[in-house]
């Protein structure tokens, strides 16, 4: 039999969390962070990619079935191999599932001071003849092409202010698509000014999650994301979340980050820890920030995590920064030209809501009787190609995917710098995490 010599792979995080224990993660497979003893840690670093299992027993003084069992247990997430053929995120060769961007309408009742919807305000809803093809086209592309589960994020504009017309709407197309043996899910993308008893009723009876925008506690959301006629809009929305959060309704938090609000991130992070919220906070597009100013307050949000994982807090099921995904990463940024894409009130299929309005951008429309929705998407553009070789060769492109393919600057997020300092702090939050529960779990067994 030969021998077996066991290779490291070359996207490794290596990195101490305490005196006892450090963690490692294969930066190209998903869930692979595994916490390390010293003992491992020497290990593992003495792995060189030339010396056999037998040679690493001699030179470490570990017996060779122990050493041998623990280094199969970390090929199972590919941070060694027996061989050089590491895995990395590829793109499903077929399609289960369809995921929507829905542009319901272009009124909306704010004024935020970073709106990129260059038609708001400019028409009203989805005229009903509109949704009607809507529904036609989904249930021909789901029957065509064996879908099981379609997606709706129900945005605008501000889709409560339509929120009759969608109450209609979903559960006539989570029937149709019921008959054809394909699951419906729906959520609303708003900014939770709107809020009454018939809606919570209905979200709950057809298990429709929020994802609502919140940039900061009173002064900062008033300064940002204001009415338009200039009053603040915090104290509604905060009453608004609670009343979604008792009722047991879905929700996440979006902020998107700018000059205005970046020194409220510490205070905006402990409301939201306390209310248990699933937070992201976005870096805001196409405006410069105050990159020193925005990595202290992002670094002490951070240190306030820390301190509520110690608590009890379950970081990795509640933040996430950016389009960056630490756990489950990904072949690339977003649905967007590969299984979804926005579509317009009038019926305009886009690669991606920032580009309503747009007539440089092409475009389909689902009124093509020649087309499905998977056709237009293979038609359309794919943005997601634009990587630079840096990206392409990076530790990390499968957690950043080079960021959002709209805004890239020479084929890389702007924010590459930062990415790299706060990737691996990400890394360590998760380890501290599981350190946590590996320590319960002896308190309890002891």
């Amino acid at each position: 039999m030969t021998p077996l010599i066991p290779i490291k792979s070359p996207y490794l995080l290596l990195r101490p969390i305490e005196p006892e224990y450090s963690y490692v993660v294969n930066c190209l497979y998903p869930h692979s962070l595994r916490l390390l003893t010293q003992t491992q840690v020497n290990i593992l670093t003495a792995i060189d990619g030339h010396s056999t299992i037998s040679m690493l027993s001699d030179r470490l003084a570990v017996p060779p079935t122990v050493l041998e069992e623990f280094l199969k247990l970390l090929a199972q997430t590919d941070i060694i191999r027996f061989d050089t053929a590491f895995r990395k995120p590829e793109k499903p060769s077929s399609l289960q599932s369809l995921n929507f961007w829905i542009h319901t309408t272009n009124r909306c009742n704010l004024a935020c001071s970073y709106c990129y919807i260059s038609t708001l305000n400019t028409t009203e809803g989805m005229p009903d003849a509109t949704k009607q093809q809507l529904l036609e086209k989904v249930v021909e592309t789901v029957v065509k092409r064996k879908l099981k589960q379609i997606k709706f994020r129900l945005a605008g504009g501000e889709p409560l202010t339509q929120f009759k017309s969608w109450k209609a709407f979903i559960p006539l197309i989570r029937h149709r698509l019921n008959e054809v043996d394909c699951r419906f899910e729906a959520s609303f993308i708003t900014n939770l000014t709107i809020l009454t008893d018939e809606i919570i009723t209905f979200c709950q009876e057809q298990a429709i999650g929020f994802g609502i925008s919140l940039d900061g506690l009173e002064a900062y959301q008033n300064a940002s994301r204001p009415f338009k006629q200039g009053a603040g809009t915090f104290q509604r929305i905060d009453r608004n979340l609670i009343m979604l959060l008792t009722h047991q309704i879905p929700v996440t938090v979006n902020t998107v980050v700018t000059n205005q609000n970046v020194k409220g991130l510490p205070a905006l992070t402990r409301y939201l820890i306390e209310l248990d919220v699933p937070f992201r906070y976005s870096i805001v597009k196409g405006e410069a920030l105050d990159a020193e100013l925005l990595e202290n307050s992002l670094l002490e949000s951070y240190a306030i995590m820390r301190e509520a994982i110690q608590a009890g807090w379950q970081f990795s099921h509640r933040h996430q920064f950016c389009d960056l995904k630490p756990q489950e990463l990904g072949f690339q940024t977003c649905a967007s030209g590969f299984s979804g894409g926005a579509i317009y009130v009038d019926g305009t299929f886009n690669y991606c809501h920032v580009h309503f309005g747009d007539e440089r951008q092409s475009s389909q429309s689902i009124f093509n009787p020649e087309l499905d929705l998977v056709a237009m998407i293979e038609q359309g553009s794919h943005e997601e190609d634009n990587r630079s070789n840096d990206c392409k060769t990076c530790r990390y492109n499968a957690v950043c995917t080079s960021g959002c393919p709209v805004y890239r600057v020479n084929g890389k997020d702007p924010q590459c710098s930062l990415y790299h300092r706060i990737i691996p702090l990400l890394y360590d939050l998760q380890a501290q995490e599981r350190l946590k529960v590996l320590r319960d779990l002896k308190s309890v067994n002891s």
